[in-house]
């Protein structure tokens, strides 16, 4: 993909959705960020640094629940924010927010993780759920499957 000028024309320029309390929290590792979520915890985070735009758009469409995106800079880093809704909308010079059907034309959701790893009933949430700690479900991992290479794609967003 490339710059936002391949998003439809339903993006919002120079628009914030501020979180209102409709902040969208949920484990943002399995779809490769790394950084610059909410407190450090990209486990369980609202928000991640990103390369670009188009990261928010395809995550955005990818997690349940998720309704708007928002893309914008914060401490330093571009980084894209998830919202359940459109409530606490400002203008805000340089910010770009766009709903979930706002994405660049053939992009496809994501799958968390790495989807070579879900066979046999074994998926993200039975192996990578936060629940289970920083190592994930014990029982998903032997000399082929391991943590860090389930549960985490192959590249950072």
């Amino acid at each position: 993909m490339g710059d936002s000028h391949e998003l439809p024309q339903n993006q919002e320029q120079d628009t914030v959705v501020r979180n209102a309390g409709r902040a969208l929290f949920t484990n943002l590792e399995g779809f490769g960020a790394g950084r610059g979520c909410f407190e450090d915890d990209c486990q369980s985070s609202d928000k991640f640094a990103a390369k670009s735009i188009e990261s928010c758009t395809r995550v955005c469409q990818s997690l349940p629940g998720c309704e708007f995106w928002v893309w914008g800079r914060e401490d330093g880093e571009q980084k894209c924010w998830f919202r359940v809704a459109d409530d606490g909308r400002e203008p805000e010079k340089g910010w770009v927010s766009g709903a979930k059907g706002c994405f660049p034309p053939g992009q496809i959701p994501m799958e968390r993780g790495s989807p070579d790893c879900w066979i046999e009933g074994f998926d993200f949430d039975v192996c990578c759920d936060a629940k289970f700690g920083p190592s994930g479900n014990t029982q998903c991992w032997d000399g082929v499957f391991l943590y860090d290479r389930c549960c985490f794609p192959s590249s950072e967003l």
